[in-house]
């Protein structure tokens, strides 16, 4: 096993990567995360060149001319837009892949609802963009492995991963998901909330990063101890003109409760197609939540009010799926099982 590392790594490296909605983190093994960036791309609409990829591509949005369309090319855990996809990986393989003698094993995460067809479709993009074997992890697995779970031992356990696109919902035992579920709510859906009830209560328009950071400072599902405010600068929807508004947590929070319940509905439903021994683990244990969709403020408070059940986060809630699949790359050494049945190589 020892020897296999130490082949591998003096002429390739091993690399978990997190695709995600907005974010897209890569895991060197024996090094930790070495890259996060939006999982953004710019490219010509004539000539389909590429101008701009990552971070720089997340600041043209709203932008940029009409010859130049920035891109998600993966939505909600899924490539939709293979081309687009495949440059994105190239971009974040090549950036931390140094050596280049052979290319990189790669294990990525994949949304617990993903079909045979999307998995193959991440793998295949992966492939084309640079890795020499594509293993996939699915994420509440991975998720539950960064926040520190055994989920080997045979006791319950259930993780809600919250990302940008998606909720993964699973739960755990013996080191594999007993029941998944996912709905199609997360972080972007509270972004794009914020959008909508300005518009529609105030009669202006902002742009995406504006209500980014309006659910950022402001946004919340269980009140802030003090209703905060925060003046928010857009474009009026009847006349065009530039216009200001104030605008309060409570009132977001009240916009929200939509999508709060859908999450909620979600993990019930999971909770009780769960068998009843580890249910009674999980109730003693309470619901663990991960994601960047998690740190949307009281979450946990809300959910424990809502479901009747512990619900707690952790630390670095964000790099949980990276860190767990980042830590699943050891298995690629072994003459055992692999890190999960889906399994893909040139």
């Amino acid at each position: 096993m020892y020897l296999n590392y130490l082949l591998n790594n003096a002429v390739s490296c091993d690399l978990a990567i997190d695709p995600g909605t907005d974010m897209t983190a890569v895991y060197v093994r024996g090094k930790g995360v070495v890259l996060k960036e939006p999982s953004y791309i710019a490219y010509d609409t004539a000539t389909k060149k590429i101008q701009a990829v990552g971070e720089e591509a997340y600041e043209m949005l709203g932008k940029a001319p009409p010859s130049v369309k920035v891109v998600k090319p993966i939505e909600a855990g899924v490539v939709a837009d293979y081309e687009m996809s495949c440059k994105l990986f190239k971009y974040f393989i090549d950036n931390a892949c140094t050596k280049k003698l052979l290319k990189p094993r790669i294990i990525a995460s994949v949304a617990a609802d993903s079909t045979e067809i999307e998995k193959k479709g991440l793998a295949n993009a992966l492939l084309e963009a640079g890795a020499r074997e594509v293993f996939l992890i699915e994420e509440p697995l991975a998720a539950a492995c960064g926040a520190g779970c055994d989920i080997s031992l045979a006791r319950g356990m259930l993780i809600a991963d919250i990302g940008a696109g998606v909720c993964d919902v699973a739960s755990i035992s013996l080191g594999r998901a007993v029941i998944s579920k996912s709905v199609k709510v997360g972080g972007n859906a509270f972004t794009e909330n914020v959008m909508h009830y300005i518009k529609k209560n105030y009669n202006l328009n902002i742009g995406y990063l504006t209500a980014e950071k309006i659910k950022k400072e402001i946004g919340c599902a269980y009140p802030f101890e003090l209703s905060k405010t925060l003046e928010v600068t857009g474009c009026g929807v009847s006349n065009g003109l530039p216009g200001k508004i104030i605008i309060n947590s409570e009132e977001l929070r009240d916009s929200f409760t939509g999508l709060l319940k859908k999450i909620a509905e979600t993990i019930k439903t999971t909770l009780e197609e769960t068998p009843p021994e580890l249910q009674s683990d999980i109730l003693e244990d309470g619901i663990l939540i991960t994601g960047g969709g998690a740190m949307l403020y009281g979450l946990e408070k809300w959910l424990t009010s809502e479901l009747g059940i512990k619900v707690f986060t952790t630390d670095k809630m964000d790099e949980c799926v990276i860190n767990g699949a980042g830590e699943q790359l050891a298995m690629l050494d072994t003459s055992g099982e692999q890190p999960d049945k889906y399994y893909y190589t040139i």
